[in-house]
């Protein structure tokens, strides 16, 4: 009979601690800071697990999934506009005809185009930061599993699906938010976080 492989919850989330290290600063873009990152790094490891076959180290693994998740999730959400002066025809790069960068305007704020496009952005950034969150950390718990990959992967995906079958409807809905990227309220995120951890250690075992 083939040995048996225990992670439990330590070891989980200090591999997603080190990942989130690692990989929040380096891939923090527009308005999604480091915190941001690390949420999402979260939620893409916690998905890796699903397919985890013990042929690697965890740690291992769990970084080329969330890596390459990061990658296109970046490439999906970096929708953060340019300053409208770079398609405008005032604009002067080079301050070949100006001291401003603009041959109209020796003060940016003079300009209706650049104040309605600041605004907006600031508008955006300052509700985002409002909604972040602490790392999303607390995912996981004591899981076995053999060394078929299948049985693996069954048992890995388990662990997702038991949240998310036995998650009321408020936090439900937030944990779907989370998954695709959005952003909650940290007092969401703590009712999800609370009963998530009551999920896992009622089916702990």
């Amino acid at each position: 009979m083939m040995k048996k492989k225990v992670i439990d919850e330590s070891e989980l989330l200090k591999v997603i601690d080190i990942i989130s290290k690692k990989l929040a600063y380096k891939f923090k873009f527009g308005y999604h800071e480091i915190e941001d990152m690390k949420q999402q790094i979260s939620i893409f490891a916690l998905e890796g697990l699903q397919n985890y076959d013990h042929k690697r180290p965890l740690e291992n693994f769990l970084w080329t999934h969330v890596r390459n998740r990061l990658f296109n999730y970046k490439r999906d959400n970096y929708q953060r506009p340019d300053k409208p002066c770079l398609s405008c025809p005032l604009y002067d790069p080079h301050l070949a005809k100006s001291y401003s960068g603009c041959t109209k305007y020796n003060d940016k704020n003079d300009c209706s185009e650049y104040v309605h496009w600041h605004s907006r952005n600031s508008t955006k950034k300052n509700l985002m930061h409002l909604s972040t969150i602490d790392e999303l950390k607390d995912y996981g718990s004591a899981f076995t599993t053999q060394e078929d990959s299948l049985f693996s992967q069954i048992s890995n995906g388990e662990i997702v699906n038991k949240i998310e079958e036995n998650l009321s409807g408020e936090n439900r809905v937030t944990y779907l938010k989370l998954k695709n990227g959005g952003k909650v309220s940290k007092g969401d995120s703590e009712k999800l976080m609370s009963e998530i951890k009551k999920i896992l250690e009622d089916n702990d075992g």
